[in-house]
């Protein structure tokens, strides 16, 4: 079976109430080798990774993600490709446990990624929130993993330029601070929708976690687009 990469980006991710552990588990549970991109993070996030034996790149200080992720993006999407070679890589948040088994998907060489839907857990680990804004992350699959290999591929219009002229591809996540997505933007290879697979999206599991990421929200609102700011505002909703 080929090779699957988990990459993930995390900053302060260590406390008693948050996930780190149970979602490196889980990321453990059907991957080769995990990938931690630590964001600089000031409490044991790094530590917790290492212990359980994951591989860990820290950012420098001063690069925090929320705000300026971006770059952040970029550099785990490079490092992801990297350790994958000519396997898949997988990319998720420490936030985030994976229902169902990626691993058939990684036999398959009819599309370049897999997509698949997530729920907003709310109050509990058996309801989701899916008024308004929010049913559209199990209704609107997004592309999770990828065979990294396809980013050279001229057969898909990828790598360096061949005998016919097709140009190099080069990934490009969209240029702000904020939601650049998880995937470079210009990925134009065919993706297909694993069904089998889904999200449970932990962020808003918690009031006091909404309570914490609705204000950051609204610390950095002139970055977001009308859509974004709404679905901001229905984090305090309920």
């Amino acid at each position: 079976m080929p090779r699957l990469v988990t990459a993930l980006l995390a900053k302060n991710e260590g406390a008693p109430d948050r996930y780190l552990k149970r979602v490196l588990e889980n990321a453990l549970s059907f991957s080769d080798t995990v990938l931690l991109l630590d964001d600089a993070s000031t409490d044991n996030t790094r530590d917790i990774a290492l212990e359980m034996g994951v591989q860990v790149s820290v950012r420098p200080s001063g690069q925090a993600a929320w705000g300026a992720e971006k770059s952040a993006r970029e550099e785990l999407w490079g490092w992801l490709t990297k350790e994958a070679g000519d396997g898949w890589g997988l990319i998720m948040d420490a936030d985030m446990l994976l229902v169902g088994d990626p691993r058939p998907y990684c036999n398959s060489w009819e599309v370049s990624a897999w997509a698949w839907g997530l729920w907003d857990l709310w109050d509990s680990e058996q309801t989701a929130r899916i008024d308004g804004p929010w049913q559209l992350g199990p209704q609107l699959p997004r592309p999770w993993m990828f065979r990294m290999a396809a980013g050279k591929d001229t057969k898909l219009g990828f790598g360096p330029p061949d005998a016919m002229g097709r140009k190099a591809w080069t990934p490009a996540f969209q240029d702000r601070g904020i939601h650049v997505g998880h995937m470079p933007s210009n990925w134009p290879g065919p993706i297909g929708v694993a069904d089998t697979l889904a999200w449970k999206h932990l962020a808003y599991l918690m009031p006091d976690h909404r309570k914490a990421k609705f204000e950051a929200y609204m610390r950095v609102k002139d970055q977001l687009s009308p859509f974004e700011y709404q679905h901001a505002l229905s984090v305090a909703d309920k």
